[in-house]
């Protein structure tokens, strides 16, 4: 304990010299009906047990900034903490050990006051405004102007708050509000376990905050306003919950002309005054006006359908892959006398899912549109460990998924449900959304574990609180349904939820509020991921053979299996010391305590099948070959038995909130690696394969359509010379595996050799598909040796709106060139620019091949300042500035 005093005596000095100076309060906007006026600045922050008032007597005083810190809001007590510079960045190096843990400290040391002092413009008499809160965790009260606004203090990390405040606003001078925010009533011992001790399990919160195998724990268990807060304004009469529901009779093709669809439209209103109000709740999509005369008794609450809309010709919503992810616009609104009391704005999809069990495996096969749709996606976590989430992130996120050809994300259990900004990307790009509530087996009994505090039956009850649990899921519910992304709900993570939470929510919860969804228990429920005769219900996470991946395993549906995912060398440097990245592991295994704390997985004796590994960019370097193979196979292997042994498959895991050497297809800063790509060639919808097992080529076809195709195969040595090639036409129907013709060993290679494939359809070749194979059992030592290719390369480079788009054109001359990594830079910093988004990338030209790659990424620097490099096995780096990009 003497250190953990010696650490919070120095952070109480560091907070004395970071307070934030007095300032007058900023003004905001009272909005007009239907929008809403984020505070998203102008908080302060300070521990709780520095103030020595109540929030009554604390929000009706008059302000003074001084020793208070600046806050981040949305955001934690950490994230505040980190932005007034009190401890050191955690995701780096291991210093997330210097911030003192809430277990170790206690939840004083986290309970913090926020306020925020402002002034109102605009607004209208008789006007009913409302504070609104998207998320608070763990517990909070709130003051306005020296009245407390919750007469209940408020408890639960999802659920929403709002809050009529128009009786205590004062519209003539400054107001204060005041939240007093309380971490989780038991955060739980990080004591190495998945989640820790499991107590976090006993709040309604995000389980992973104490640590788990992939992440080290969240110091103050993410305590904060760390959702969106607003203000709204409305009339009498309330329009809350709207609900879509769209049917789609028949299967339909994702073009051309469609046969009528239909939408059924329902809002809920209320009257939040003492009078009777009288008026016509409105309703305007797909070029068609729904009106519903309504005359609403004091205080009444009503849920009110429109009559069904017959849509004609509608433009469909389909899956990434599929067809077009088309969306309509909707309003709702409450009109009474001429003017707009209150107004909803959504947007949604034309699309009907339905769901089945496949005959031949009991796996769960899902529909969209009257289409069996083969599931590829994978496990995502939280966008960031502390929450520092941003549309702009999700955007990028979800996008990376798009370009991977992956159909659909899954939502884990152990965090959180995601926010809408998330679910608005999932939409426009396709990615259907397999949505986990707040239930894990580690934590909540699924086995015995002597890393938790209770017994296996006591956490199977958690959490504590089940009415709370039951009203945040409703909640969260009425806040996503409309999303046509959204796909299915599953109670916890491998386990499910207490008998009677799983009961109320199959039972009554999602056939009250959402109907048209499958819910299933838990995510290895039989269910979902069909018969099991070996009793494994996901799983494995581990580097595997390329092989393996060819050979059947049970589930039919496997919601996670993994296996590692290393970073780019730049990366690592953001993650690590130079001393600590020195120390590479070897063979498999770990030797320095930073790669452990950043829980590195192991890539076994996979590495060093390519050469010694000397140094972390040489370390890099192979990591990146091993992570494209290894993931090409892991979807190929899949899919090369759709339907007949498989209905889906989701990645463990397919990013990290936490600077993390495992499992990802791009890293905590956005940046890419080869993982992505190799995802992205195995998932192709129409796609040319080698099957490594029976040495067969085969084409798989995962999406709707009869193509006639032409395949072609090339056997190249490592000088880019063909020994050998076949060539056959198919015909392959839709969503299913055509296999053509055997591949030989080529007699003349020891070592190392390529294999190409080709697909063309109507004499034009639509894709390729490179491996480099060997004749001596993992012995790929050779390709550090081929000779040495420098691609020909033209480089553009133009601003279209807030993007760069860029155009990397690459033929390879008289030998290969192997593994070529496009980058971007800041030519001036050496800083990487990041995201980008690469139509492709690693990519392998063979003899007279050439390439476009295009790239767009959002930056404010100037032309000159941006370099676009180009990292080769067989021609090390090449640089290109604005003098090199052609016009």
């Amino acid at each position: 304990m003497k250190t953990n005093i010696i650490v919070i005596m120095s952070i109480c000095l560091v907070l004395s010299g970071h307070t934030a100076s007095a300032q007058t309060a900023g003004s905001i906007r009272i909005p007009a009906a239907g929008e809403k006026t984020r505070l998203n600045s102008g908080w302060y922050a300070r521990r709780a047990n520095e103030i020595r008032i109540d929030g009554n007597r604390l929000s009706s005083l008059p302000f003074d900034a001084n020793g208070w810190m600046k806050a981040k809001v949305p955001g934690t007590v950490l994230t505040t903490l980190l932005e007034n510079r009190v401890f050191p960045a955690p995701e780096f190096s291991m210093n997330n050990n210097l911030i003192p843990d809430i277990y170790d400290v206690g939840k004083d040391f986290y309970t913090f006051w926020f306020v925020r002092p402002f002034r109102v413009d605009g607004g209208k008499p008789g006007q009913q405004v409302w504070l609104n809160f998207r998320g608070i965790n763990y517990g909070a009260d709130i003051f306005l102007n020296g009245k407390r606004l919750n007469t209940v203090t408020h408890e639960g990390m999802f659920l929403r708050n709002t809050f009529l405040i128009s009786p205590y606003l004062k519209t003539d001078g400054e107001n204060l509000l005041a939240v007093i925010v309380y971490p989780p009533h038991y955060p739980g011992n990080p004591n190495g376990g998945q989640g820790g001790d499991g107590e976090i399990a006993r709040n309604v919160t995000m389980q992973f905050t104490p640590g788990w195998d992939w992440i080290q724990p969240v110091r103050d268990r993410n305590t904060g306003i760390w959702d969106e807060v607003s203000i709204t304004a409305t009339g009498a009469v309330r329009v809350q919950h709207p609900y879509v529901v769209t049917k789609v009779p028949g299967v339909r093709q994702p073009r051309g002309d469609q046969k009528d669809a239909v939408a059924r439209i329902s809002a809920e209103v209320e009257n939040t005054s003492d009078t009777v109000q009288k008026g016509m709740l409105i309703c305007e999509t797909a070029g068609s006006r729904l009106t519903q005369p309504l005359t609403l008794a004091p205080r009444e609450k009503r849920q009110v359908a429109f009559r069904e809309l017959t849509v004609k010709n509608p433009r469909l919503w389909w899956p990434n892959g599929i067809g077009r992810q088309e969306l309509y616009d909707l309003q709702i609104s409450f009109e009474t006398d001429g003017a707009t009391s209150d107004s909803r704005q959504l947007r949604y999809g034309i699309r009907e899912i339905s769901t089945g069990t496949s005959p031949e495996t009991g796996g769960r096969i899902f529909y969209v549109n009257g289409q069996p749709i083969f599931i590829t996606g994978g496990n995502y976590i939280a966008s960031e460990w502390l929450l520092r989430l941003s549309p702009e992130r999700y955007r990028a996120e979800v996008r990376f998924h798009a370009e991977m050809n992956v159909r659909m994300i899954r939502v884990w259990g152990g965090a959180l449900l995601e926010r809408p900004e998330f679910y608005d990307a999932c939409d426009e790009f396709g990615l259907l959304v397999f949505q986990d509530l707040w239930g894990s087996g580690d934590c909540n009994g699924a086995w015995e574990d002597p890393m938790k505090l209770d017994s296996r039956e006591r956490r199977w009850e958690y959490p504590d609180n089940h009415d709370l649990f039951l009203a945040s899921v409703e909640d969260q519910v009425r806040m996503v349904r409309n999303h046509p992304s959204l796909c299915l709900w599953c109670g916890g993570n491998e386990w499910p939820l207490a008998k009677d939470i799983d009961e109320k929510l199959k039972f009554d919860v999602f056939p009250r509020l959402d109907p048209e969804r499958l819910f299933v228990s838990y995510s290895t429920d039989t269910a979902l991921i069909g018969r099991n005769k070996t009793g494994v219900g996901d799983g494995p996470y581990g580097i595997q053979e390329p092989e393996w991946f060819y050979v059947r395993h049970d589930p039919a549906f496997n919601p996670e299996a993994g296996s590692v995912g290393s970073p780019e060398v730049e990366s690592m440097r953001m993650m690590m010391t130079e001393s600590e990245l020195a120390h590479t592991p070897q063979a498999g295994r770990t030797f320095n305590a930073a790669w452990r704390y950043h829980k590195d997985l192991g890539y076994g004796n996979h590495l060093e099948r390519y050469g010694k590994v000397t140094d972390i960019e040489t370390y890099c370097k192979y990591a990146q070959v091993v992570n494209y193979d290894q993931y090409r196979s892991f979807m190929e292997g899949w899919a090369s038995h759709i339907w007949e042994w498989y209905t889906g498959i989701l990645i463990w895991k397919t990013q990290n909130p936490w600077t993390s050497l495992r499992g990802q297809m791009y890293d905590y800063f956005l940046d890419v690696n080869a993982s992505l790509y190799g995802v992205k060639k195995g998932c192709e919808p129409l796609h040319p394969s080698y099957n490594r097992v029976s040495r067969q080529v085969e084409i798989i076809n995962t999406a709707p359509g009869q193509h006639a195709v032409t395949v072609g195969a090339r056997i190249y040595d490592l000088s880019g010379a063909i020994l050998w090639e076949k060539e056959a036409g198919a015909s392959v129907s839709s969503a299913s595996v055509e296999r053509l013709f055997d591949v030989p060993l080529p007699e003349q290679v020891q070592g190392a050799y390529f294999l190409k494939l080709t697909l063309a359809e109507a004499g034009s070749e639509s894709t390729d598909n490179i491996y480099w194979l060997t004749t001596v059992e993992n012995d790929y030592t050779a390709l550090a040796a081929m000779p040495r290719c420098t691609p020909e390369v033209q480089v553009t480079l133009e601003k279209s709106g807030d993007e760069h788009v860029g155009t990397v054109r690459m033929k390879a001359a008289g030998h290969i060139s192997f593994f070529n990594r496009i980058k971007v830079f800041d030519r001036q910093t050496g800083d990487r620019i990041l995201p980008v988004h690469y139509s492709d990338n690693y990519v392998t030209l063979m003899p007279g091949d050439r390439r476009e790659i295009r790239l767009t990424f959002s930056s404010a620097l100037p032309e000159d300042r941006i370099e676009i490099a180009i990292d080769s096995w067989t021609a090390g780096r090449l640089h290109f500035v604005q003098d090199d990009f052609v016009r």
